[in-house]
């Protein structure tokens, strides 16, 4: 029987729950990893638990209604919200029956079972509304945010039922989390300001481009929303049109204003800023997604670009990029020459498409400009293609579990189901612990025997001596005798840190040496000891491992990396891992030669560099 005192109470719950919390701060591209935690999500779980589903979807629906537009949320999306949370909650109410439970009674121990699969069908559900409703690609469910809150809500039930006045307890719980929530969105707003600051420096050191960065990213934002790419897209091209130029800060002033031809010395320094601006972005994680897209704005759709970088590489950010840049150096004053007025500059980017820049992409930016629906000139096909490609390339590999690699975590979780069944008295689950803890000591006991079985042939391999590629070849057989790789190399990094080459190789399954670099140009700024692609960036079907090898100073000598079909055994990493110093000394003992970068020779170079429309990039 409905309880219309409990009703009443969960309600104002939920109220105060919607009032507190905080909004989502649009203006970061990623605000946080995951799903963030709700803090009227648990209340409503104790509410489909004590009363039913729907007395929890009247309680989430007319609560939403009420205090989403008192907080200045447009009644739109205050409706789609009520909506998603409505439907979430008869689900749950609908799930949990269904898994032999009923609503007002509750026995924690014949009951859980019950409310998990509550928690999973009311998660999934509300995540795939609130998704939709904001425009973004459809997410995982975030195991951890979702068992918190299932876990609080069955807290919250459990008071309810049994004397209300425990729920007080619960409150500073909720306080905390939204505080320290709070915390986390208030440091990640600083660094994004911090940034856009950064950037604003960068374009007012030269006048012809005081405001670049902020018009290349409307640019960059009207195009996306104008060929129909989810809001969160959107957004975080946005800011990597709002951060693309921050490397110039390496530039000097006079060179960025010079008028004339450029020597090899400042056309380095120019070559240099699109990769150092992707090591600066690489360090903010919540902005090392457009780390890439930054890195190749300067490219070309023929693959004639700054680094060389072939079209189908180039991520589909990076063209939104190249081709706002180049519309923005068009339509402004330049030191080398005057600005095109805008019908100007579109006749030459539809001039220069497919050459410089992505077809597609130029057709529905002539579009965007001249105020027609791109979806009017550009066929389904070749539209879909773009939403498609703005979602980011999942692996067909899917990356083993923390158990998997680590045996001593199954040997650890054995233990502790063998505890658990003790103080129980479940007699089963502590037979079943002590099976897995046992089968956990002799996984990780095989492991650490191949280990020390490869890290004796690692060292076999250095004490060889001889020349740097006589050593690679040492340690290549030795990797490949534990994982067998299709393809090895060494990677010679440059002094500068802006790139390197690829000097002593072996195999055919060679990535593209633009994108490798791309790759490992990131990698270096993670402060990672392993780097590893599974597929995602260096191509579907393969898995890759990058190593960066530094001298006695710490300064980056190079990378070796390998490629394989699978992914490295658990044993590998760790006796990789304990070897980074030796192999870097090793290799250090010798140099090896750096090539000219391109467009580097002993004559001076044009300040713009390209005739036409390449002339008239920022």
């Amino acid at each position: 029987m409905l309880s219309l005192g409990t009703l009443a109470l969960l309600t104002a719950a939920f109220l105060l729950a919607e009032l507190i919390q905080r909004s989502d701060d649009e203006r970061l591209p990623e605000p946080l990893d995951g799903e963030r935690f709700s803090l009227s999500a648990p209340v409503l779980i104790a509410a489909i638990i004590v009363l039913g589903g729907w007395p929890a979807a009247l309680i989430g629906a007319v609560g939403t209604l009420i205090v989403r537009p008192l907080k200045g949320e447009p009644w739109r999306k205050a409706f789609v919200r009520a909506a998603g949370l409505a439907v979430a909650a008869l689900a749950g109410g609908f799930a949990f029956q269904l898994a032999g439970s009923t609503p007002g009674s509750l026995d924690v121990s014949q009951d859980l079972l019950s409310v998990v699969v509550l928690g999973t069908v009311y998660g999934a559900i509300r995540s795939l509304s609130a998704a939709l409703a904001g425009g973004r690609v459809l997410p995982q469910l975030d195991v951890v945010t979702t068992a918190a809150e299932v876990g609080l809500g069955l807290l919250i039930a459990f008071a309810a039922l049994e004397n209300l006045w425990l729920v007080a307890a619960l409150a500073p719980v909720l306080l905390l989390l939204d505080q320290i929530y709070g915390r986390l969105m208030q440091l990640r707003r600083e660094m994004a300001t911090a940034l856009e600051t950064f950037a604003n420096i960068v374009d007012e050191r030269d006048s012809s481009t005081h405001g670049h960065s902020l018009r290349v990213a409307g640019y960059v934002q009207e195009l996306a929303t104008g060929v129909g790419l989810p809001r969160s897209d959107v957004s975080r091209l946005w800011w990597a049109g709002r951060l693309h130029d921050l490397g110039k800060v390496a530039v000097d002033a006079s060179v960025l204003r010079k008028p004339s031809k450029l020597t090899p010395k400042e056309w380095g320094a120019v070559w240099r800023a699109p990769r150092l601006s992707a090591r600066l972005l690489q360090r903010f994680r919540f902005a090392a997604q457009q780390a890439q897209a930054v890195e190749y704005h300067r490219e070309r759709y023929d693959g004639s670009g700054y680094y060389g970088a072939r079209s189908d590489d180039t991520p589909l950010a990076a063209h939104f990029l190249i081709l706002a840049d180049a519309f923005d150096a068009m339509t402004t004053d330049r030191p080398f020459r005057a600005r095109l007025s805008e019908e100007d500059a579109l006749l030459e980017i539809q001039r220069a498409s497919g050459s410089q820049f992505h077809p597609v992409v130029a057709e529905a930016f002539v579009a965007v400009r001249r105020g027609i629906d791109p979806a009017l000139t550009i066929s389904p096909e070749d539209l879909a293609a773009l939403r498609e490609a703005s979602v980011p390339h999942r692996s067909s590999l899917p990356r083993p579990g923390e158990l998997r690699r680590r045996p001593e975590l199954i040997a650890l979780a054995g233990g502790v189901a063998v505890l658990v069944g003790l103080g129980a008295r479940l007699t089963e689950l502590a037979a079943a612990g002590v099976v897995v803890a046992l089968g956990g000591l002799a996984l990780w006991g095989i492991r650490a025997l191949l280990t020390r079985r490869l890290g004796t042939a690692l060292d076999q391999a250095l004490e060889v001596g001889g020349d740097r590629q006589r050593v690679f070849e040492h340690v290549d057989r030795a990797v490949d005798g534990a994982w067998k790789t299709s393809f090895s190399a060494f990677v010679a990094w440059d002094e500068d840190g802006a790139g390197g080459s690829v000097v002593y190789s072996r195999g055919e399954a060679s990535p593209a040496q633009p994108v490798l670099v791309s790759w490992l140009l990131r990698e270096a700024e993670s402060g990672l000891d392993l780097a590893l692609d599974l597929g995602g960036e260096l191509g579907p079907g393969t898995v890759s491992l990058a190593l960066p090898l530094r001298r006695e100073n710490s300064a980056l000598l190079g990378f070796l990396v390998f490629r394989a079909p699978s992914y490295p055994p658990s044993h590998m990493l760790p006796a990789l891992q304990s070897r980074l110093d030796l192999l870097g000394f090793s290799f250090a003992e010798t140099r090896a030669p750096i090539p000219l970068r391109p467009g580097e020779s002993a004559e001076v170079l044009d300040a713009d560099g390209r005739e036409h429309a390449g002339a008239l990039e920022a």
